[in-house]
């Protein structure tokens, strides 16, 4: 069995870059995954495994001092956790789950002294976030709201 090769796909991928880096692209100015297929001719599902190539990284150093927690549905069925600067809309974290482990593992990656300066913390009415909350960010004052405040 022979495979081609070339400058314009990866080896044993069928998906020119071109098309991988459009997908990322459209990803960062917020278009649907199902508008960003449909434009490129390619399936969601590609889409999202691209989307899943992402990698967040953290700055553990700091945290700003209004934060605020949601859940939203990413996949069918399935829920994760996000965590957003309040005051500059720019993303913490998204986590894949919402539990209590998931995201104390998280937050715990920062030094008490840095959860020690958030200052408010925005939620909706999940109870569980707010228990786990006060324990993460013992200064932290908490909202509850029933909207959510993201814009993504």
């Amino acid at each position: 069995m022979m495979v081609a090769e070339t400058s314009l796909v990866k080896k044993n991928h069928q998906i020119p870059r071109i098309i991988n880096q459009k997908i990322a692209q459209k990803l960062i100015e917020k278009t649907s995954m199902t508008d960003i297929a449909h434009q490129l001719a390619i399936s969601t599902s590609t889409v999202i495994r691209k989307l899943n190539d992402f990698r967040f990284k953290h700055d553990l150093s700091c945290l700003p001092e209004i934060i605020s927690w949601d859940e939203y549905a990413f996949t069918k069925g399935k829920i994760s956790f996000i965590a957003q600067d309040f005051e500059k809309l720019n993303i913490i974290t998204v986590l894949e789950g919402r539990t209590q482990a998931i995201i104390r593992n998280h937050f715990l990656r920062y030094d008490r002294a840095v959860r020690s300066q958030v200052k408010i913390i925005t939620m909706d009415i999940f109870s569980p976030y707010y228990d786990l909350a006060k324990q993460l960010f013992p200064c932290a004052k908490l909202y509850l709201i029933a909207f959510t405040l993201f814009n993504i």
